[in-house]
């Protein structure tokens, strides 16, 4: 499997930069230049400071706060706020009875990002300054700041004369949550700033509060288009009950932005009315798309049972299209075999294409459905096509079936060569061994990906009567395919072809001794044990492949021992570790580990760190903390993902020791703790799942909040924070988290293979974060041939970072 990752020249250019950044000495000469240089230089120093913690710039940034150049303050209250100096707040407090606006501003958004509660009595005189441009910062800061003690000053300025300044108090109220607003805000719904109602809008749909039905359901006559549009949304958040019948008559409005908004509202509300009305719009030619998106993400199975209902009486092939689309992205989730009848009825009765309903057939999870799927192989060449797509979704859903041989077998000849190849990649999924003759043939075939769909049903029906036909690969001048028949050769293997293997490994002729160690792993996996002289045997050729000087084939014999479960494997890997720190990986020496984070290198104590998180013990938790907390990057993005691995293996990782951890601006580490956190469904007090949701997090920490969300806090409100979010945030991974926040416990086996960006350059001996399909990130460095394997990765998607790049987080 590979994954693509960034270029190698910018790869390097970000490493230099940042541990250039960390010299020795850096800060001090940051310092002497703050002192000696002209005012420009001085403000870039001011601003290089924000990246070190304040109690290492407390004195400089102190002195800057008083230079005679006001660009150089205004920089230094910058920094201030950025680094939560709490020690400048008497001198910004005093800001704020300057003559200069600028300043007063300046003063109040440092404040607001520090973040103490001196500040607050201050901040709530400014929200009265003269200059609308301090009273919009004030407002800014009150809520950042938070607490119930800000709400009624901040209730005030929703009479502001600035409209602006009403717009941002609407703002922050609605992100302070507290229900006091509500009446104040509904009194500006008639607000004459179109800006301000849209702010007033929004936030009495953040708030939640029945209280606003009534005045959101007569804003769905505003005559401004934005306004319009967020009551419409607002709605919708607050799941009102009594907004269904105006928003079912707005899909019949001209606008053509609000009845896609009025149907977003209505699968958010999820009444059973509201969801009829969504199921019915699809009958509506300018709505169809939208609606079908809708019903293919929201509400339970009782939305999938509607569709089915409405395919049945459904006469119009655009909506019974529809309705088989938004009915597959469904099925893909949550099977239901009792729909199936309705499908198949659907497809025998010509009311709708066999080509879009036979897949969402497959997906019902109904056993029963193979027999259909396979009469539709005789079926014209669109038809055959869904069919063959069907079966292999069926296949992913249900164990192999040997009646799926002979049809396959017979449609093998007739169809076109791309559909050949998905033909034998079912053979293979079927694992009809009969069908070995006609697969073995297609080795010779002129067409590559045929060649290749053929060497991997090999491996995939795992009978060593193909094993000889993949041997001869092994020598093929095709790079791809020595290496897919050597992956082959290792599930289709027996403990004769291991001795093969050894024979040609060892042997003087020029063989291709990466794929011969690929499928040496591969078979020693498959086989088990083995007799003691055949064991002795692979050992000593291991060993003998470790003591040469090619670095990189003894980074592929370390990735076949740890295929290998034998004590055998593990010597050879204690053998690896000093000049293949990956080798740990494979070693179940507790002691060899934990010494390994006393005195091993980077790589050696990441690797130590991931392997202590399959292996460790209870009493590993508070060294591990104590890395994660205090260590050296990238230590502590790996010891936390070490106790995420703990905390899946229930060994306890109390809130005392995972909770301070998210104090940590290291992504990963972050991304490490949450999941620690979801997989014992333990809250921290002080820390709201919800504000890691925010876009200034990187992608790995909301994917992994939406997770810890739903753990923690189950309910209605929660469903609604995760549908908004997966409507809305633009990573795929964090809409994909929120729209299903359950993960599988099903794991696999991650073999990956990171590439730069042309897709042709491999990383090798490169730090890379690899995020599983759980929010987990492994922090690593890649192999010499630029490979990692990492077992009992959660099953799902699996996408590659990169550690030098992911800013530091809020």
């Amino acid at each position: 499997m590979g994954v693509k990752g960034w270029s190698r020249p910018l790869l390097c250019l970000v490493l230099c930069l940042c541990f250039g950044f960390e010299w020795e000495g850096r800060l001090g000469r940051l310092q002497r230049q703050l002192e000696n240089g002209d005012a420009r230089q001085r403000r870039e120093v001011v601003r290089l400071m924000g990246s070190y913690p304040a109690s290492e710039v407390r004195e400089p940034l102190l002195r800057a706060l008083e230079d005679e150049d006001p660009a150089v303050r205004s920089e230094a209250a910058e920094t201030a706020g950025r680094v939560r100096l709490s020690d400048a707040v008497p001198m910004l407090l005093d800001w704020l009875e300057d003559e200069d606006a600028d300043v007063r501003s300046a003063a109040a958004r440092a404040l607001g990002r520090i973040g103490d509660p001196r500040a607050v009595g201050g901040l709530v005189r400014a929200l009265g300054d003269a200059s609308p441009h301090v009273r919009r910062e004030a407002v800014v800061a009150l809520g950042e700041h938070g607490g119930s003690e800000v709400v009624v000053p901040l209730l005030g300025r929703l009479d502001d004369d600035d409209a602006d300044i009403r717009v941002q108090a609407a703002h922050v109220l609605a992100t302070l949550g507290d229900d006091r607003a509500v009446v104040p805000l509904v009194g500006r719904a008639r607000d004459e700033a179109p800006t301000v109602r849209q702010a007033v809008y929004s936030a009495l749909g953040a708030l939640g509060d029945q209280r606003a039905s009534a005045a959101l359901i007569q804003s769905l006559r505003d005559e401004s288009e934005p306004a319009r549009l967020a009551a419409i949304g607002s709605l919708g958040r607050l799941g009102a009950t009594r907004g269904v019948e105006p928003l079912v008559e707005l899909l019949h409005d001209r606008d053509p932005r609000a009845p896609r908004a009025a149907l977003s509202a209505l699968a958010a509300i999820a009444t059973p009315d509201a969801l009829q009305a969504v199921v019915d719009a699809l009958g509506i030619g300018a709505l169809r798309e939208t609606a079908a998106n809708l019903l293919a993400t929201h509400g339970d199975d009782a939305v999938t049972g509607m569709l089915a209902r409405a395919l049945r009486s459904s006469h119009d092939p655009a909506q019974s299209a529809a309705i088989g689309g938004a009915l597959e992205r469904r099925l893909r989730d949550a099977p239901q075999p009792d729909i199936a009848p309705i499908l198949a009825e659907a497809i025998d009765s010509g009311r709708a294409s066999a080509e879009i309903l036979l897949p969402a057939l497959a997906r019902t999870g109904d056993a029963s459905v193979l027999v259909s799927l396979l009469e539709h192989l005789d079926g014209n060449d669109a038809e055959r096509r869904a069919a063959l797509q069907a079966l292999s979704i069926y296949f992913e859903l249900h164990p192999p079936d040997g009646r799926a041989a002979d049809p396959l077998l017979a449609v093998l000849g007739d169809v076109p060569p791309a559909d050949r190849v998905r033909v034998v990649e079912l053979l293979g999924r079927v694992g009809a061994s009969r069908a070995l003759p006609v697969i073995r043939a297609l080795l010779e075939h002129e067409d590559t990906a045929l060649q290749l769909a053929a060497v991997q049903a090999i491996g995939a029906i795992g009978d060593p009567i193909g094993a000889d036909a993949l041997l001869a690969l092994i020598d093929s001048p095709d790079a791809q395919l020595r290496f897919e028949a050597a992956r082959a050769l290792g599930d289709a293997s027996s403990p004769a072809v291991i001795d093969e293997l050894l024979e040609r490994f060892l042997g003087r002729d020029p063989v291709d001794r990466h794929a011969l160690l690929i499928a040496l792993g591969g078979a020693l996996e498959r086989t088990g044990s083995l007799d003691p002289a055949r064991a002795d045997a692979v050992r000593d050729a291991l060993l003998r492949a470790l003591r040469g000087r090619d670095r990189m084939l003894g980074a592929r014999v370390v990735d076949a021992v740890a295929r290998w479960d034998h004590p055998h494997a593990r010597a050879v890997a204690r053998a690896a570790v000093g000049d293949h720190p990956n080798a740990l990986l494979s070693v179940h020496d507790l002691g060899l580990l934990r010494d390994t984070l006393r005195t091993g290198t980077v790589p050696a104590q990441l690797a130590a760190l991931a392997a202590l998180g399959r292996r460790g013990e209870a009493e590993d938790v508070p060294r591990l903390a104590e890395i994660a907390r205090t260590g050296r990057w990238p230590l502590p993005a790996g010891a936390a993902f070490a106790l995420a691995e703990m905390a899946r293996r229930e060994i306890p990782v109390g809130a005392d020791v995972a909770c301070p951890l998210l104090g940590r601006r290291d992504a990963h580490v972050r991304a490490n703790v949450i999941v620690a956190l979801t997989r014992t469904s333990t809250s921290c007090p002080e820390r709201d799942p919800v504000a890691f949701l925010d876009v200034a997090h990187a992608s790995a920490v909301r994917a992994a909040a939406a997770r810890w969300l739903a753990a923690t806090r189950p309910g209605p409100a929660t469903r609604e924070i995760l549908a908004q979010c997966a409507e809305q945030d633009l990573a795929p991974d964090v809409s994909r988290a929120c729209a299903q926040p359950e993960t599988r416990e099903e794991s696999q086996d991650a073999d990956i293979y990171a590439y730069a960006f042309d897709r042709q350059s491999l990383l090798r001996d490169e730090l890379i974060a690899l995020r599983f399909a759980d929010g987990s990130a492994l922090v690593l460095h890649t192999d010499a041939n630029a490979h990692v394997r990492w077992p009992d990765a959660a099953s799902g998607r699996i996408m590659l970072d990169d550690p030098l790049r992911t800013p530091l987080q809020p």
